[in-house]
């Protein structure tokens, strides 16, 4: 396929297929024969002396094991959406979420595809000599595509999968289908995949702001002098806080006991830091930020990558709906990939708890404020002179804190400390991409509009005891009208 083609040259370019049954078990891939880094050490020296948002950004790189991010919540629309629709007046995903729990994510598909052992037929009757042998699974084509798809979205929200660990059930369906996965990650975002008898790695390109929880410069230049000396057999030093309890989260030490736990050598020597190389092609670049990323928006792409990503909007749709089961969202602005299922990402808006259900509601006070008239050009973020206020960020939030803070059970840590709530919500919505930073300030962004319903007329300025007066560049614009 033509949109397919440029993926093939930084991808198959570091060295062949991923090993799975055809290199056998504990076989690493060809790209991953270099498994742990040439100079683990220096590594280690540049992450301890590094400010922390480069540490993480430069691990990040190295080793490319993060999770994909993605809206949720689709938008029922019965129609569709004519081309060069904004984002500030398309459809939207109004979920009244603020109350709403939601369950536990899991990949979608692993309950269904797991084998099944087959009982004895209803009321006990033995099988008959003329009876049809029960199917294996993935037995029929349809069968087949839902495995894959099942293994691809369970590697791109977790790029390390384990027997042992939280996503075992999964891994028989990736040893499965392992030459399909290597050669389709491979092929469309350059991903090496390297499988051994218990484990698959994929190996993703490095990506700014994807941070392991609570660790510091340290504990990242701990992690890297670690993972060789465990690899070799050779006492680590395990003692910045979270590397011993991520080298056991990632199966690399077992879980339990007491003492010096196992080591598994050839799982260690596997993660070592090995990321997948850079975009060779402004189409593979803008591939990988609609497989990983929230959205796109064309402003922020080169002009090589604005053509490609306008030439190419209903093919990728297409081939990410195959590969993954993610929906495309085309805008004005940009282009989304969504998960219908709410499960492929690492961060969930809408979500439940505290601040998804804080931040989703702040963002759509946001959006009445600020959302452009329809009349009016739709940039693809509030033009910089009219950044989000100060005072509307406190207003917003102490308005919705007063009217659902305690009904919907947030954390009263948080109510007891707005200046903590204030700036993780808004960290949320940063990380989501629904904002953006402008200097000290923020602006909004367009697709944060998807979450807000347009209303009628604009809502009336102070209705919060927290709300201050609406500023005078709005309080005289006209009434908006309804999308029909």
């Amino acid at each position: 396929m033509e949109q397919q083609e440029y993926a093939t040259g930084p991808g198959e370019g570091s060295g062949g297929a991923a090993g799975g049954r055809g290199a056998g078990a504990g076989q690493l891939t060809a790209y991953a024969c270099a498994a742990v880094h040439p100079e683990p050490q220096g590594l280690a020296r540049r992450l301890a002396e590094a400010d922390p948002e480069t540490a993480h950004d430069l691990f990040t790189a190295a080793f490319g094991l993060y999770g994909a991010r993605h809206f949720g919540g689709a938008p029922a629309v019965g129609r569709a959406v004519p081309a060069g629709t904004s984002w500030w007046h398309g459809p939207t995903v109004h979920l009244s979420a603020a109350l709403r729990l939601r369950e536990c994510r899991q990949v979608r598909g692993l309950r269904r595809a797991a084998p099944v052992e087959p009982g004895p037929p209803a009321g006990g009757t033995p099988r008959g000599r003329h009876r049809k042998p029960e199917r294996s699974p993935g037995s029929t084509p349809h069968e087949i595509a839902v495995e894959r798809r099942t293994a691809a979205r369970l590697l791109a929200a977790h790029p390390l999968v384990t027997a042992a660990g939280p996503h075992g059930a999964g891994f028989p369906l990736i040893s499965r289908h392992a030459d399909w996965l290597a050669e389709r990650f491979l092929t469309l975002l350059g991903y090496p995949l390297t499988i051994g008898h218990s484990y698959a790695r994929l190996h993703k390109a490095g990506l700014p702001g994807r941070a392991l929880d609570g660790f510091t410069p340290a504990g990242y230049a701990c992690l890297v002098r670690a993972l060789p000396a465990l690899a070799d057999g050779r006492t680590a030093e395990l003692d910045e806080p979270g590397v011993r309890r991520l080298l056991t989260d990632w199966r690399v030490l077992t879980p339990g006991g007491d003492g010096v736990p196992p080591v598994d050598r050839e799982l260690a020597r596997a993660l070592g830091p090995l990321a997948a190389p850079p975009a060779g092609t402004p189409g593979l670049a803008v591939r990988r930020r609609l497989a990983e990323t929230p959205v796109v928006l064309l402003d922020e792409l080169t002009p090589p990558e604005r053509r490609w990503l306008l030439e190419n909007q209903q093919a990728e749709a297409e081939l990410f709906a195959d590969f993954l089961g993610l929906e495309a969202e085309i805008r004005a602005e940009g282009m989304a990939l969504l998960d219908p299922a709410d499960e492929l990402t690492d961060l969930a808006l809408p979500g439940s708890g505290t601040l998804a259900q804080a931040a989703l509601l702040l963002v759509e006070r946001l959006v009445e404020e600020l959302r452009p008239l329809p009349e009016e050009a739709a940039p693809p973020a509030v033009p910089p002179a009219v950044l989000i206020s100060d005072a509307l960020i406190d207003g917003a939030l102490g308005d919705i804190t007063d009217e659902y803070g305690l009904k919907a059970g947030w954390s009263r840590d948080y109510l007891a400390d707005l200046t903590a709530f204030r700036r993780d919500a808004l960290d949320l919505l940063h990380r989501m991409q629904l904002i953006a930073p402008a200097g000290r300030a923020w602006v909004l962004r367009a697709p944060a509009a998807r979450y807000a319903p347009q209303a009628e007329l604009h809502p009336a300025p102070g209705s919060g005891r927290h709300s201050r007066r609406e500023p005078a560049y709005r309080a005289a614009t006209p009434a908006a009208t309804v999308l029909s």
